[in-house]
């Protein structure tokens, strides 16, 4: 695991190295793990890059909190699935504290990262009859031949695609012009758009006519300091480690 400390009040958006399995963050149950004071850390499933510089904004973070003495595998089991359904993906983060406005800035996070063909694959093919190609019909049907070159049926399940066809290496609000054009990778991504509900906050990402715009860099870093108080262990609770990677 590797973080990066940034100069202080602030932090940039880092995501950890390419993983083949889930990695255990200790005592935070979101996808979400202060390694140091100022090194924030996302884990995007399935597949994942380390991004130093991705022209994204900064913001001021909570400083001081205690880890986990414990770091298990199942401390993961809960993190979001790519199948998972809107209603399904709502309840999880409301559970956290976290509102549909909170669901859809931080997914918007995939605007950098990748994710492995084995995470999306089954939406490329067999997936229904109604259309030509088999595909899931909520997909724009030049990126499901595009996916399906890069991610053959037979082929390797563990090579990593860009969630973010736009601006893969800039964290930015392309992301939402992808669901809107039925780009998205990730099935539970693309239902954001699809689904009524959800589908206000994309647009309003996108300053739609007629709706408050909102921006995308401002609120993702709200939402994260939101997430960084998840869970958060006071008194003799948890422990200031002296490597952030290990327990003291």
């Amino acid at each position: 695991m590797r973080s990066l400390t940034m100069p202080r009040p602030s932090s940039k958006l880092l995501v950890l190295e390419w993983s083949p399995a889930p990695i255990s963050l200790p005592s935070l149950p979101a996808t979400m793990w202060f390694c140091e004071p100022n090194a924030l850390i996302i884990w995007i499933p399935n597949c994942a890059i380390f991004v130093p510089q991705t022209k994204g904004q900064t913001w001021k973070v909570p400083t001081g909190c205690r880890d986990g003495r414990v770091s298990s595998a199942s401390d993961a089991g809960n993190l979001p699935g790519p199948r998972d359904s809107v209603e399904v993906q709502k309840q999880n983060f409301s559970d956290k504290g976290l509102n549909d406005q909170d669901l859809v800035t931080l997914v918007g996070g995939h605007s950098i990262g990748t994710s492995a063909c084995q995470a999306f694959r089954y939406r490329l093919y067999n997936f229904s009859t109604t259309t030509a190609n088999g595909a899931d019909p909520s997909m724009d049907a030049a990126f499901v031949t595009q996916l399906q070159s890069l991610c053959p049926s037979n082929g390797d399940a563990s090579r990593c695609i860009e969630l973010d066809t736009g601006s893969p290496n800039t964290f930015d609000a392309s992301f939402f012009t992808n669901l809107k054009n039925g780009r998205g990778v990730l099935e539970s991504d693309q239902k954001l758009w699809t689904d009524a509900s959800t589908r206000t906050f994309v647009q309003r990402f996108l300053r739609v006519r007629g709706l408050r715009g909102l921006n995308f860099n401002v609120e993702f870093g709200m939402s994260m300091v939101k997430m960084s108080n998840i869970g958060v262990k006071t008194g003799i609770d948890g422990e200031i480690r002296k490597v952030c990677t290990a327990i003291n």
